[in-house]
């Protein structure tokens, strides 16, 4: 199964190309109408497909992908485009696309083309797992602790370290995309990290996210923020241990004696989700992993992680996932 960022400039075309990516089994993880926007997509959740417009503003579409193969960033590529010059072909091949894709495109055509994407991305799933790790680790990192940061963060550096390569230069766009990533999670939070990520080996490399992340230390050190953060981070330990139960804002807010207004707006401030959001997201997660793990049916599984009735668990794995549990499970081959 690909997750695909789709990047074409006109909402309709992206519209039909989303439903015929989706009916082919795949998930779309991300949607732009511009170069600009597609790098950002990259920076905030990695895909392992980008179906891009030759024909994007400026004709940046070839200029992405050049991007992409060029900055070693393990990904797939393909070109769709209304032009049957053969410059265009040569060119787009030439930077590093694996297929172009005449408009309107057809379903079956399409098809053969996913496919022959899903076997180049063998040789990224490696890559693929480290971009995994890190994400989850940007999700959890407003709420670590110094000593649990640096300990995480230099797991996640060693692993990258030791990552073994599919195809030359995939740890340099690994450390790239990372280096990218930090300054994208520190610019969200009013941060400027001056010192620009400058490949001089590997050792320069670690020294370089060494210095970067004694920055976000002394940056996030206030003893106010250490101590909300922690009763933050209490509070999310207790939902994932207990999702299953029903739990109201006011509940959760007396536990750690705050008040709901205040508790609100510092846990979107740390996780990035509302109290409700957050308690879905770990619930689908756990979903997710009875689906693939056992045999329950679908509507023991919305019991298990604490939904009442099977149409609302439905609708809230849908939104989150952009396919229902049942699709979940046989697209995975469970």
């Amino acid at each position: 199964m690909l997750h695909v960022h789709i990047v074409e400039p006109h909402t309709d075309k992206r519209a039909r190309i989303k439903e015929m990516v989706q009916a082919l089994g795949h998930i779309v993880v991300g949607e732009a109408c511009d170069r600009e926007e597609a790098l950002r997509l990259m920076e905030q959740g990695w895909p392992t497909l980008l179906l891009t417009d030759l024909m994007l503003p400026r004709l940046e579409g070839l200029a992405l992908v050049s991007h992409v193969h060029e900055q070693r960033i393990p990904v797939v590529t393909i070109i769709l485009s209304d032009s049957t010059c053969f410059d265009d072909v040569r060119q787009s091949m030439q930077a590093g696309a694996i297929d172009y894709l005449l408009k309107p495109v057809k379903n079956e055509e399409l098809r053969r083309a996913l496919q022959r994407a899903e076997e180049r991305v063998v040789y990224f799933h490696g890559a693929h797992r480290e971009f995994v790790l890190a994400q989850q680790f940007f999700e959890r990192l407003d709420l670590l602790q110094p000593a649990e940061f640096i300990q995480r963060h230099a797991e996640m550096i060693r692993s990258m370290q030791s990552f073994e390569e599919g195809q030359p230069g995939e740890r340099l766009g690994l450390f790239r995309l990372l280096s990218a990533k930090w300054h994208h999670f520190l610019k969200q939070r009013g941060l400027v990290y001056d010192e620009p990520f400058l490949w001089e080996g590997e050792g320069e490399a670690i020294s370089y996210f060494q210095r970067l992340g004694e920055f976000w230390i002394a940056q996030s050190a206030s003893p106010a923020d250490s101590s909300v953060k922690l009763n933050v981070k209490r509070a999310c330990d207790y939902i994932r241990e207990n999702y299953q139960s029903d739990h109201t804002l006011a509940e959760v807010c007396g536990r750690f004696g705050m008040s709901v207004s205040y508790f609100s707006v510092q846990f979107k401030k740390y996780t990035g989700y509302s109290f409700v959001n957050y308690l879905n997201r770990v619930r689908i997660e756990k979903a997710k992993e009875l689906l693939l793990q056992s045999n329950l049916k679908i509507y023991e599984v919305a019991g298990e992680v604490g939904y009442d009735t099977l149409q609302y668990f439905n609708r809230v794995f849908k939104q989150a996932v952009h396919m229902t549990p049942g699709e979940y499970r046989s697209r995975l081959g469970i």
